[in-house]
């Protein structure tokens, strides 16, 4: 499934970028136990044989290129190979994560993701991909609060793309409860729900330089029942970001499991495939 293209560019790349990751928060009290598990992380791989250690982080890029590539059972077969080599990698268990989001073990997938945020702390990476699970398992409200709550982690990073996928699922998530057949959401509470979703909608313009504007605009029209609208919008998005088509791969995967783009996988919080948008 797309969900994974996401996660693979978000996971955890190598230990030195925990450390460098560390040093920068290192002066923040909250961050002390977080800095203390980095640490403890480095310090028992750099005691493994030069071989091994080698040997993991070539086996390790495999994990990644297959996870990327689609190739389920050979990263999983990779991330065995990983944990036999060492274990505690939080990086191992975010690919683990992702594969048990594959075969669509939502309770699976919760509690390995739960394991990686264990073993490296609230590593915002980490963080969003619990959200993004319940995002996939339709579960709108837990979601919104997982994202909500992510967002003020990352605070200092608020005009960045990360920040702004992190709205756009939590408009994506509101739109949902604004048609929700949860009887503990009154038809008040579904009004509010669409209100601060059109509002995250028109949030940015165009002068910004990110997808959002145009798929907040695609998912808009969806909403509305206008497929063609919202068709496109996301194929004005895929020429305005024509030289970089990567750039829109996380929007365009967000869209799939929303269920607005088409794919085999894809699904929306009506099931009906005469929703879907084929681009």
């Amino acid at each position: 499934m797309k969900y994974k293209n996401l996660l693979i560019t978000l996971l955890i790349t190598a230990f030195t970028s925990l450390t460098v990751k560390a040093q920068n928060e290192a002066e923040a009290p909250e961050d002390n136990q977080n800095v203390a598990k980095t640490k403890i992380l480095n310090t028992r791989f750099s005691n493994l044989p030069e071989e091994q250690r080698r040997k993991y982080l070539t086996t390790r890029a495999d994990a990644h290129r297959f996870f990327s590539n689609k190739r389920t059972f050979e990263t999983l077969m990779a991330v065995f190979e990983m944990r036999t080599i060492f274990e505690g990698d939080p990086v191992a268990y975010n690919l683990l994560g992702g594969i048990y989001v594959e075969f669509r073990d939502f309770a699976k997938a919760r509690e390995v993701f739960s394991k990686a945020l264990d073993m490296a702390g609230e590593d915002p990476k980490i963080l969003f991909n619990l959200a993004e699970l319940e995002f996939c398992d339709n579960q709108w409200i837990s979601s919104i609060n997982h994202f909500e709550s992510l967002l003020k982690k990352i605070a200092s990073q608020s005009d960045s793309e990360f920040a702004r996928l992190v709205e756009f699922k939590i408009m994506l998530c509101k739109l949902a409860l604004s048609k929700t057949d949860n009887k503990n959401v009154t038809d008040d509470q579904k009004k509010e729900y669409l209100a601060q979703a059109k509002q995250l909608a028109h949030k940015y313009t165009y002068l910004l330089d990110s997808p959002y504007y145009y798929y907040a605009n695609s998912a808009l029209a969806f909403y509305d029942g206008d497929k063609s609208t919202a068709s496109k919008w996301i194929i004005t998005a895929r020429k305005v970001y024509s030289s970089n088509l990567s750039s829109v791969t996380s929007w365009d995967d967000a869209m799939v499991e929303f269920g607005c783009i088409e794919a085999h996988y894809g699904k929306h919080y009506t099931e009906s495939a005469d929703n879907l948008v084929t681009p």
